[in-house]
């Protein structure tokens, strides 16, 4: 089991390379699943990119003002640190 810690949250348009708030490459695609919509109810799953140097969470969408839940994938865990 793997525990992820997200301490940011980022919304970006298209899929970064490296991470935006630190510029470092140790990034990992759909490690915490991200999902966004007008409530939790109605969300739809979304690809997102967690920095795993540090914690930056980069939602992919072209909507940012949505609603944004985050989920851990099977077998994982995340912690949103505020």
């Amino acid at each position: 089991m793997t525990h992820y810690f997200v301490n940011k949250i980022k919304n970006v348009v298209v899929r970064p390379s490296k991470c935006i708030e630190c510029g470092k490459l140790d990034v990992k695609l759909d490690a915490v699943l991200a999902t966004t919509g007008p409530s939790e109810k109605n969300a739809d799953y979304v690809p997102s990119i967690l920095c795993l140097s540090c914690g930056t969470l980069m939602v992919i969408t072209s909507n940012p003002g949505t609603v944004i839940g985050i989920h851990h994938s099977a077998g994982n865990q995340v912690t949103v640190k505020c």
